[in-house]
Order: C-alpha cells, then structure tokens, then sequence
C-alpha cells in the first residue's frame, strides 16, 4: 500500500491510500477518486515530501550518535 497526497482542481488538498501507483492511475483515468470536500473528479499527486522514519530519540533531542571509542 502507498498513500499519497492528492490535491484537486479546485485547490483542496487530501490523502488516499492505494495498492500500488498503476492503481491511482487507473482510478484517477476512470474518474473514481473524488475529493472529499467538493466532490471534484479531476484528481492529481500533489507534491510530497518523503516520509522518513521516526528519528531515534537521541537524534530528536540532537544528542546525535555515540562515537566509535576505539577511534575508527
């Protein structure tokens, strides 16, 4: 499953998920994905940053990686 962003003709922004890419497509082409505000049609992928995993709590508090002791 992949989830992307989607924004409609009329500006609205929203999220679906979808098996693969070649899904959308086949959905988008055959006018089965609405946007949930307006109900509008015509549909593309916004553009999206990736999603990065969950950084390790020490990353998060900018603690960074132990250094090796031995020196390598």
């Amino acid at each position: 499953m992949i989830l992307f962003t989607l924004r409609c003709a009329r500006g609205h922004q929203f999220e679906g998920w979808f098996r693969d890419g070649d899904g959308f497509e086949v959905q988008q082409k055959a006018g089965e994905i609405s946007c949930p505000k307006c109900g509008e049609t015509k549909v593309e992928k916004a553009v999206m940053a990736p999603r990065l995993g969950k950084p390790s709590r020490r990353l998060a508090l900018g603690l960074g990686v132990a250094e090796d002791p031995g020196g390598s």
